[in-house]
């Protein structure tokens, strides 16, 4: 017992160092992309959904992530970016006027990024749901099974679903933030790994006598 919960422990630390280790590269990212990287990335990843998903799927993901920008220009998240850029030091008293300037205008084109991929993740959605709703449910029920034999359950396959949780959460992070081109089919192929290793720890779970 004990040498599991140490194994659990292992693997939620390194899940933790990933995501310590992302987000100093994405502070680095913050100070050194250039203002047009957003804007090429948006590019190229609509250039991909459009051969993977269809050109009417990807104009529908366009105009709800134009939508959702129009909206949030008047809820003041545009103010709250440049709250954003002050707290994190980019302003023109410390840099000057022109590399701030660069530097706000980085951060409104990655709000743009991430409201053009949380709506591909909304088309995504209900796909997703079912999958994992239906890994779910598979691993109940095998569960269920094996409680009339006499196996027992694996340690590694309880940490396995501890593993597909962290990965899921880690793909659905670096879906949304990630400033690098992500191809539109890598978030269904992340979240069908997580599914197999989250039905795999729920068939493993301790049995009640």
């Amino acid at each position: 017992m004990a040498e599991s919960a140490n194994r659990e422990a292992s693997a939620v630390l390194t899940l933790l160092r990933w995501g310590l280790l992302l987000l100093i590269l994405g502070a680095f990212g913050v100070l050194w992309l250039p203002p047009s990287w957003p804007a090429q990335v948006i590019a190229l990843e609509q250039h991909w959904s459009g051969h993977l998903l269809g050109a009417a799927t990807r104009d529908a993901v366009h105009e709800q992530a134009v939508r959702w920008a129009a909206r949030s220009a008047g809820t003041g998240e545009t103010a709250l970016t440049l709250e954003l850029g002050a707290w994190l030091g980019l302003d023109s008293q410390a840099w000057g006027a022109g590399w701030s300037a660069e530097r706000q205008a980085l951060l409104q084109g990655l709000h743009a990024l991430f409201l053009w991929r949380l709506a591909r993740l909304a088309a995504w959605g209900p796909a997703l749901l079912m999958l994992l709703a239906g890994a779910v449910l598979d691993g109940h029920w095998r569960w269920r099974i094996g409680q009339c034999g006499f196996d027992y359950p694996s340690p590694i396959g309880r940490q396995a679903s501890l593993i597909g949780v962290g990965g899921l959460i880690l793909a659905l992070g670096l879906e949304l933030a990630l400033p690098l081109p992500l191809h539109p089919v890598l978030l269904p192929v992340a979240v069908m790994g997580a599914c197999v290793l989250i039905a795999t720890g729920l068939r493993h779970r301790p049995k009640q006598l």
